[in-house]
């Protein structure tokens, strides 16, 4: 069995790049990487690693005080764990300002409104085919950092379209948790932070913080470049696959029918549907 800790960075609209980054970490290495991680947080003196308060030494965060050389040493003792317990690393960016030029309203509206879906969309895409060539038997059990409600109700529906197409694999296997209880997320959040820092320096040539750039290096370098799979879509690839998705008639009314019957099985059941684009 594996757990897929899932994790986004550049949510926030100010942003010009939303990532979804998942790690992959076998069930048998799970209280290895909590008993790691618990040794690393006590050591270090921090209740919850989170990469982008850590690196700006947010004063009213455990990282307060801290040197260049502490951050830059926590970091490379957490990507040690990281490597040593998790299977595989994939991350997906979505260039906003790009998506937004490209993705009709009608075809955006039954796959989510917030950037930050639409590539996890396309990273569990990636997670179905890794998982299919292994062979793998036993679904994934993927766990959410804790969201906002509209994000809940977006990845409910994402995780229920894809239900729909495999049985038996999403529904009643992800769940939310909280960071700072989980050092599977606070792991997830490093490479989430990481392939961000990255993608703004690819499409808005904003400079990689030092600690970004060399964890970068070693999770791209680690077990021959296969570890960490960072995907995105140039513009002219993004307008592809949009374009081959609106040729596909009877997929695109199939996916508009099942989204208007969720809707309205959840409005009869009185839940949150998503807001339209």
């Amino acid at each position: 069995m594996f757990t897929v800790y899932v994790d986004d960075s550049g949510s926030s609209p100010t942003q010009p790049v939303a990532v979804a980054a998942a790690l992959i970490v076998p069930a048998k290495q799970i209280p290895s990487l909590e008993s790691n991680w618990r040794a690393f947080s006590e050591k270090h003196r921090f209740s919850d690693f989170h990469s982008s308060v850590c690196v700006a030494k947010n004063k009213r965060s455990d990282f307060a005080n801290w040197s260049d050389e502490q951050v830059e040493g926590a970091f490379y003792r957490a990507r040690q764990i990281i490597k040593q317990r998790a299977s595989k690393a994939f991350s997906f960016t979505i260039h906003k300002a790009d998506f937004d030029a490209e993705a009709p309203p009608e075809w955006r509206r039954v796959g989510g409104k917030n950037h930050y879906t639409w590539a996890l969309r396309t990273l569990v895409n990636v997670l179905v085919t890794w998982h299919g060539q292994r062979r793998i038997e036993t679904p994934f059990e993927f766990v959410f950092d804790q969201a906002g409600k509209w994000e809940k109700v977006e990845i409910g529906m994402l995780m229920s379209q894809f239900e729909s197409v495999l049985p038996g694999r999403f529904e009643d296997h992800y769940s939310f948790k909280e960071r700072p209880d989980v050092p599977g997320l606070q792991a997830a959040d490093i490479v989430a932070w990481t392939c961000f820092a990255m993608s703004r320096l690819k499409f808005r040539d904003v400079p990689m913080p030092n600690v970004a750039r060399d964890s970068f290096r070693d999770f791209s370098s680690y077990r021959n470049r296969e570890w960490l799979d960072a995907l995105t879509h140039e513009r002219q690839d993004l307008r592809q696959a949009i374009a081959l998705d609106l040729a596909d008639t009877a997929g695109e009314q199939q996916r508009r029918e099942w989204y208007s019957q969720w809707v309205e099985s959840r409005r009869q059941q009185g839940k949150a549907v998503p807001r339209t684009v």
